[in-house]
């Protein structure tokens, strides 16, 4: 664990929780997602600690880093070495000072955690994802809501209006 300057101990579940409300809250476009799942766990290759789902085919993957360790640990991963991962944008999100940005995978951006705010320290830029996980992701988000196999008609009739 890892603490902010307030000196709290910051847990994983909190920063993803806190990363989850800001992608959710944000008054810039660049960044504001209209659904944002935390720590999903499905089929797909990844399983993201936020994933924020903004319009198109545009998402934004935070990953979350409560200590150094953890951020070294993850860059080890296959899909952080091919560069094949989830969200079309990707961010690290840490407490301040935990990953420096001269750390970060290509294309990657950084976000920090200090004095109970979010900072972008560096934007990410967009980059190839593996559209299959989302996919599998979306399609897990679907099964949950609706449980039962069946057709989902959105057309507005006078048949089925009633």
């Amino acid at each position: 664990m890892s603490t902010n300057k307030t000196s709290k101990v910051m847990t994983h579940r909190e920063l993803c929780q806190i990363g989850a409300s800001w992608l959710l809250n944000q008054s810039s476009c660049h960044f504001r997602c209209q659904y944002v799942c935390v720590e999903i766990v499905t089929i797909a290759n990844e399983k993201p600690d936020v994933f924020g789902l903004m319009g198109g085919a545009n998402t934004i993957l935070l990953e979350v880093k409560v200590n150094r360790s953890d951020f070294l640990a993850d860059l080890k991963k296959s899909h952080r070495k091919t560069g094949r991962g989830i969200g079309s944008e990707r961010y690290y999100l840490c407490p301040d000072g935990i990953i420096k940005e001269k750390e970060l995978p290509e294309n990657w951006g950084l976000l920090y955690y200090r004095d109970s705010d979010v900072t972008i320290i560096k934007q990410a830029k967009p980059q190839e994802k593996d559209s299959k996980s989302e996919m599998e992701i979306m399609y897990s988000l679907i099964r949950r809501i609706i449980p039962r196999r069946q057709v989902l008609d959105f057309r507005k009739t006078s048949e089925n209006s009633e």
